[in-house]
């Protein structure tokens, strides 16, 4: 007759009678007791990592809420000084002349930067229609853990660049974080202050839920491959995790990469 084993300590037991004598061990239960705590210690960690990433998750809902309502009363201060320059303009007429000339001016010098931006940027614009499958293959769990650096320059490289290394997205405003890209319908340039929309498109193309398993398993495997020693893998795991969030780090990193004015002089100083 072949060896039963146990269950819970994996012990060898030749008759099968001694099954529920042999569980009932204080060698047997003491293994139990082990496996409990450390199921039971693995699930508060997770826990503790979600109820973390979850308040963070909330912190940035509300910082973007606050600027929507910046940005809403800066809208209604833009509307109340236009109406008062349309007065100004009704009660001197030599003023709105001059007005004129300047706003003449203005749209011609918008044009020359408009056809300036166009010679730096891709004729290729941002294949957002396929993003999600392509992120797919670009952020990874071997790619999430590269230095954030290294990630930010991943990402640029391959989905804010054209297969000849052009940039899809230009920085117009260093200081301001004002950046440009073609439609990816009409093909005209749209202007996105400090990447908002694009970063929302980047987050929402990611299957999270499963980065996050995947990224989790294989951080905790590896630490108890190398016998528990070096940093906790689910502090490794938040760090790694908060690349996702393509949050100012990102932003910066996109803004040094693809600045117009560095381009400009790059240009000059090869001609």
């Amino acid at each position: 007759m072949s060896n039963i084993i146990c269950d819970i300590c994996e012990t060898k037991i030749s008759v099968i009678n001694n099954v529920l004598k042999h569980k009932k061990t204080e060698k047997c239960q003491y293994i139990k007791r082990l496996l409990e705590k450390k199921d039971k210690l693995y699930l508060d960690k997770i826990k503790n990592i979600e109820n973390e990433y979850n308040l963070k998750i909330s912190e940035l809902e509300n910082e973007k809420k606050e600027n929507l309502n910046k940005i809403s009363i800066l809208t209604e201060e833009n509307i109340t000084l236009k109406c008062e320059n349309k007065a100004i303009e009704k009660s001197n007429e030599s003023f709105r002349k001059i007005v004129e000339k300047s706003a003449t001016k203005t749209t011609i010098k918008n044009n020359y930067t408009h056809n300036n931006y166009l010679n730096y940027i891709s004729s290729e614009p941002i294949d957002f229609k396929n993003l999600k499958n392509d992120l797919n293959n670009i952020v990874t769990t071997n790619s999430l853990m590269y230095d954030e650096e290294y990630f930010n320059e991943h990402i640029v490289d391959n989905i804010l660049k054209d297969k000849n290394g052009k940039d899809k997205v230009l920085c117009t405003d260093i200081n301001r974080k004002n950046f440009a890209y073609k439609d990816e319908n009409s093909g005209e340039l749209v202007y996105d202050p400090e990447l908002d929309k694009l970063t929302e498109q980047l987050r929402n193309g990611i299957k999270l839920k499963q980065i996050r398993s995947e990224l989790l398993e294989r951080l905790i495997e590896e630490y108890e491959e190398n016998g528990k020693n070096g940093k906790d893998p689910y502090i490794k795991f938040y760090e790694y995790i908060q690349k996702l969030n393509f949050g100012n780090p990102f932003v910066e990193h996109v803004a040094k990469k693809t600045y117009i004015k560095s381009k400009s002089e790059n240009t000059l100083k090869h001609q």
